[in-house]
């Protein structure tokens, strides 16, 4: 996507911060887009300004320049005679009738929380946390945005952080659609960022819609996997899997990784996991993943980590603080915190390796 730094901005001009600030707009029209169809509609065939106004019912005069914001970022092209398009971009990542690749479902969620970040100085002023209740339930509507997001709960880091998401099944689908989406640039990288050769199994905790076994699987084909989650998940699990080239090599098992042990596997995956708990639920996990695994297994943690100074990996940061803001008791972390938790359980050869973008993986070998 394209730079959408503004030319002949002088060294230490006060537009560098007033551009941050207004970041926010640039997100919201792109979150927008996504609600009110543009990309799903500029699939089915290209249009003018004139002829997606009216098939979306769009009767604002800034339509126009909404349209040219989204070309402005690369997400949109616009020809000589006004025709819109999508780029290579959005037509791969921004089109839900490619599931392989689709994000739109984790956009949604974020323009259903949109408004929760209103929030963040009452939240940090009384440790209080977002009720994402109704952001979960308009993620699940398609990503209607909602003020309910706004709203805070009482902090208390034993109650169920994922209580909400699973409270009915269209919450269900809206959130592990939106996990798939977030997770999909880590799953991507993950089928070429390890070894998978003298792999035969291969366990996702967590694993919500199975993205990250529909990948990888599809690319090895010598693997099978188990995806482990709430009972709740699994009807989405088999429908996504279903529909891959990876169905009859992956198996779902229900259980709650509070009560139940890990199932064994020659590789143990926690991807975007660990963040969403306390320090003793973080550690409980990966001494349950250390009991599971066979002498000589892996287990691998990705997450979007924190740089180990604190210093310089800006999206590692937002992702704890957003973290902090919506679930019970949890927090990012580093990956010198990471490794040191791994090695205290008893894994050895522990190393972090980058991902993709800022998703991180630390492995350890039983």
């Amino acid at each position: 996507m394209k730079n959408r730094t503004d030319n002949g901005t002088h060294p230490g001009s006060p537009h560098d911060i007033v551009s941050l600030a207004v970041s926010f707009w640039t997100s919201k029209a792109l979150l927008s887009a996504v609600e009110l169809g543009v990309f799903a509609t500029l699939a089915e065939k290209p249009r003018t300004a004139g002829e997606l106004a009216a098939d979306l019912g769009l009767r604002g005069r800034g339509t126009p320049d909404f349209l040219d914001v989204l070309v402005s970022i690369g997400l949109l092209d616009r020809s000589a005679d006004g025709v819109y398009t999508n780029t290579p971009s959005a037509t791969t990542y921004l089109n839900p009738a490619r599931p392989d690749t689709d994000i739109t479902g984790y956009l949604e969620y974020l323009n259903s929380a949109f408004p929760a970040w209103s929030q963040l100085s009452a939240a940090l002023r009384t440790g209080g946390r977002l009720n994402r209740n109704e952001a979960l339930a308009a993620a699940a509507e398609g990503g209607r945005e909602t003020d309910r997001g706004g709203i805070l709960l009482e902090a208390d880091p034993d109650a169920d952080t994922f209580g909400e998401a699973y409270a009915t099944p269209q919450q269900v689908t809206g959130f592990v659609r939106a996990m798939t989406g977030f997770s999909l640039g880590a799953h991507l990288a993950l089928t070429q960022a390890f070894d998978w050769s003298a792999v035969r199994t291969v366990v996702d905790v967590g694993c919500a819609e199975g993205g990250f076994l529909a990948h990888v699987l599809t690319a090895h084909d010598h693997l099978h996997g188990i995806g482990f989650d709430l009972a709740q998940v699994e009807d989405r699990f088999r429908k996504h899997v279903g529909i891959s080239p990876a169905a009859g090599r992956a198996t779902f098992t229900a259980g709650d990784f509070f009560h139940n042990p890990l199932p064994t596997a020659d590789v143990i995956v926690m991807g975007h996991v660990l963040h969403d708990w306390n320090l003793n639920t973080k550690r409980m996990l990966i001494d349950k993943a250390y009991e599971a695994l066979p002498p000589s297994g892996s287990l691998l943690i990705y997450e979007m980590l924190i740089d180990d100074e604190r210093r310089a990996r800006t999206t590692g940061m937002l992702t704890s603080l957003n973290v902090s803001l919506a679930s019970a008791g949890g927090l990012g972390y580093t990956g010198a915190e990471c490794r040191s938790w791994l090695k205290e359980a008893g894994f050895s050869q522990v190393r972090t390796q980058h991902l993709d973008g800022p998703d991180h993986m630390v492995v350890g070998v039983k």
